[in-house]
């Protein structure tokens, strides 16, 4: 029922409680708006480690996860880039996300997992040790890159955040998705 129709049925006597239902009306219609402000400023995390450290990409940006896949090297490319791999037809580059960041680099495992992030202009398949959960954080939490990151690191690094008492380094992924040999 609309409140104009309500307000129609206050006529014949029913005054008090069409003037409640208008204030519930209203009540509820505020509450609905601010339940959608809130979400606006929430951001949506994907979480995963690297060694002991962890990570995370905004959801918005992730295409899908694979944990089974054949690498297929390419020559001359940078040390991060591990080469490509096929989805669905579609091929796709292989980040190694440890040499990107300049962390201690391990063998890949057969377990590895990937996660394919995209934006307009291109996607890439994120080489990781371990998949987390999906967390939803306020993004008045996102502070600046710790200051113990290197010149290298803080280029792929936009923010850093804490999910559960454990600092969350925040990938930039546009400098990720950057195709080489173009600036940002």
């Amino acid at each position: 029922m609309m409140p104009g129709e309500r307000i129609m049925n206050a006529e014949r006597g029913d005054l008090l409680n069409d003037v409640q239902g208008v204030l519930r009306w209203r009540a509820e219609s505020l509450a609905a708006e601010q339940q959608e402000e809130a979400a606006e400023d929430a951001l949506s995390l994907l979480l995963f480690s690297l060694g002991e450290e962890s990570y995370a990409v905004p959801i918005r940006s992730v295409r899908e996860i694979y944990n089974e896949f054949v690498i297929t090297p390419v020559p001359c490319v940078p040390q991060f880039i591990l080469g490509v791999m096929n989805i669905r037809g579609e091929i796709v580059s292989v980040t190694d996300v440890k040499q990107l960041l300049r962390l201690p680099a391990g063998q890949p495992d057969a377990m590895s997992p990937v996660i394919v992030v995209e934006n307009d202009e291109c996607s890439t398949a994120l080489l990781v040790d371990e998949i987390g959960d999906i967390t939803d954080v306020p993004e008045s939490a996102l502070e600046a890159p710790v200051a113990t990151l290197d010149k290298s690191q803080a280029a792929f690094v936009s923010g850093s955040i804490y999910v559960g008492g454990r600092l969350v380094g925040l990938l930039d992924l546009e400098a990720v998705l950057t195709p080489i040999g173009v600036e940002a």
